[in-house]
C-alpha cells in the first residue's frame, strides 16, 4: 500500500500538528513548521498545483489578519517585525492545503463552509489566545463575533480560489 500524503484522515492529522507547532513554538519552531510544511509538499502527487493552491489561497488570510494586527485587533508578543508572526503565515499555508484534501468536500457547499468557517475559525483563533500565542485588543467576545463574520465571508472566497486553480490545472 502507497502513502498518500493527500488522505484526508492524514491531512487532518498533519494540519492539527502543524497548528500545534505554530501556536505553541510560534517563531522558535519555524523551522519544525516548515519541515511538516516540506514533508506535505514532497510526499504530495501533483507539487506544482498543490504550491499554488497554498501559495494563492494563502495571501487573502494573511492580508486579513495584518491588517487585523495592524487595526490593533490582535496584538503578537514579542512584536513581529511584519504586521504577522512567520508562523500564522506559514499556519495559513497549512490552512490552505486543507481545502483540496480534508474540506474537499466544501468545495460546491459554500454556504456550509461559510457557516463551518464561523465557528471554526475563531475557535481557532481563542485557542491560540488561551495559549498566549495572540491577545485580542477588543476581548475574547468582540474579537470572536468579528472574526465570525470574517471568516463567514473569506471561506468561500478559499474555496472559489481552490476550485479555479483545480480546473485550471486539469484537476
Amino acid at each position: 500500500m502507497k502513502f498518500n500524503a493527500a488522505n484526508p484522515w492524514f491531512n487532518v492529522i498533519w494540519f492539527q500538528l502543524c497548528w500545534l507547532v505554530a501556536v505553541l513554538g510560534k517563531n522558535e519552531a519555524l523551522w519544525l513548521l516548515g519541515s511538516l510544511l516540506a514533508i506535505h509538499f514532497i510526499l504530495v502527487a501533483d507539487k506544482k498545483t498543490e504550491l499554488l493552491l497554498a501559495s494563492v489561497c494563502a495571501l487573502p488570510g494573511i492580508l486579513v489578519d495584518s491588517l487585523l494586527a495592524l487595526s490593533g485587533v490582535f496584538v503578537f508578543s514579542p512584536a513581529p517585525l511584519a504586521p504577522l508572526p512567520l508562523w500564522l503565515a506559514g499556519l495559513w499555508l497549512a490552512f490552505c492545503v486543507t481545502l483540496r484534501h480534508s474540506l474537499s468536500f466544501l468545495q460546491n457547499r459554500l454556504a456550509l463552509g461559510a457557516l463551518l468557517a464561523a465557528i471554526g475559525g475563531p475557535t481557532s483563533y481563542l485557542a491560540g489566545m488561551k495559549l498566549d500565542a495572540v491577545d485580542f485588543t477588543y476581548g475574547p467576545y468582540v474579537t470572536t463575533a468579528v472574526l465570525a463574520l470574517i471568516w463567514a465571508a473569506l471561506m468561500p472566497v478559499l474555496l472559489r480560489l481552490n476550485r479555479s486553480i483545480a480546473r485550471e490545472s486539469g484537476l
